[in-house]
Order: structure tokens, then C-alpha cells, then sequence
């Protein structure tokens, strides 16, 4: 297991500063809740969930089950594999050894379980979202704030990733550096149905 801890540089941009840091502080206190701007138009939402001590991030609805196998060739071509001509799925299939009925059959039990804990789950789907913007910038020194906790399980038992908050403050930083870069994404408790 793999874990990175992140935090929020104060200054890095024009929204997280100290001030900033202590009145969202001084309200999480107040209210022991996380204080979230939401963006005007959030096209993404990151939802939050309890689990023991902390949260858990997920991209999208949280899913508590593996769904249905993908087709073999919907994951290649999700993999970036380009097929749709006959030609082309015809070399893949020599390539690889398939034949071309079992690229139109569901994927095994294990290579899909892996598929879902390591890139298509809302959690991996967080992890992947949160790790490919400039949320946590290295460059520059100073002050630091929150906490974002990115875990990765690659080993043969398990390809799950996912990321984790473990404090108020945190969740709101995470929502106000989100607003910053634009990237109309909402941050938003999980309330089960």
C-alpha cells in the first residue's frame, strides 16, 4: 500500500490565503461542519462519504458493487485502443491470441474486479481527477493547510485506489481550491437514498 499526503499552499493562487484559511477555520469550528462555496455551474460533483474517521471521495454517485463486465473490447477501447474497423480488430486478435468472439464476451471476474478497483469506480475516479490538476502545488514555499490523503492498493490482492479527508477544514479547502482552478466541480455530503 501506497499513501501521499497533500496539502493547500496559502498563496499559491488568489483564494486560499491565511485569512481565508482562518475564517473558514473559525466557521468548521462553529459548526463543526465543512464550509463549501459551491461553484455556479458545477458540471462534476465530488461526494463525500463517512467512513470510520475520516471521508471518502468519490466522483459521481458512489457505487457499493461492481457492476456487470464490461465487453472486452469496450475496455480495450476504453484503454485507448482504436477498433472499429474489421481490419482492426482483426490485428488485435493476432496480436493478443483472441479470437474475435471473445473480444464481444464479458471480461473474466478478476481482470474486470482489478479494471473497477483501479480506474473506473467513483473512488478511483476521484483519485484520478484530484492527482491530474494542480490542486496541491509543489512549487513554492510557505505556510500549509488541510490534509488530502491519496492511498493505493497495487499489489495482487488489490488494484483499489481511492482518497480520503479526514477533517472539515480540509473538505472546504479542497472545495475552494476547486473553485479557483475553475474546474466547476461541487463538493457535497453523500446522503444515502
Amino acid at each position: 500500500m501506497s499513501f501521499t499526503r497533500r496539502s493547500f499552499l496559502l498563496g499559491a493562487g488568489t483564494i486560499i490565503t491565511a485569512s481565508f484559511v482562518k475564517e473558514v477555520a473559525t466557521a468548521v469550528a462553529d459548526t463543526r461542519s465543512p464550509w463549501l462555496i459551491t461553484p455556479t455551474e458545477a458540471g462534476k460533483v465530488i461526494y463525500y462519504e463517512p467512513v470510520e474517521d475520516h471521508w471518502r471521495l468519490h466522483l459521481g454517485q458512489p457505487a457499493f458493487e461492481i457492476p456487470r463486465p464490461q465487453l472486452l473490447i469496450d475496455n480495450l477501447r476504453w484503454h485507448g485502443h482504436v477498433l472499429d474497423t474489421q481490419e482492426q480488430i482483426d490485428a488485435v486478435c493476432d496480436d493478443e491470441g483472441w479470437t474475435e468472439e471473445e473480444l464481444f464476451r464479458p471480461m473474466d471476474g478478476y481482470s474486470w474486479e482489478d479494471q473497477w478497483e483501479h480506474n473506473l469506480s467513483p473512488e478511483a475516479r476521484a483519485y484520478t481527477f484530484l492527482q491530474k490538476h494542480d490542486l496541491f502545488p509543489d512549487r513554492g514555499k510557505g505556510r500549509r493547510e488541510g490534509q488530502v490523503i491519496f492511498e493505493s492498493f497495487s499489489n495482487p490482492m488489490s488494484s483499489a485506489r481511492w482518497v480520503e479527508v479526514h477533517d472539515p477544514l480540509s473538505l472546504s479547502l479542497l472545495q475552494a481550491r476547486l473553485n479557483e482552478l475553475c474546474l466547476n466541480t461541487e463538493v457535497r455530503a453523500y446522503a444515502e437514498a
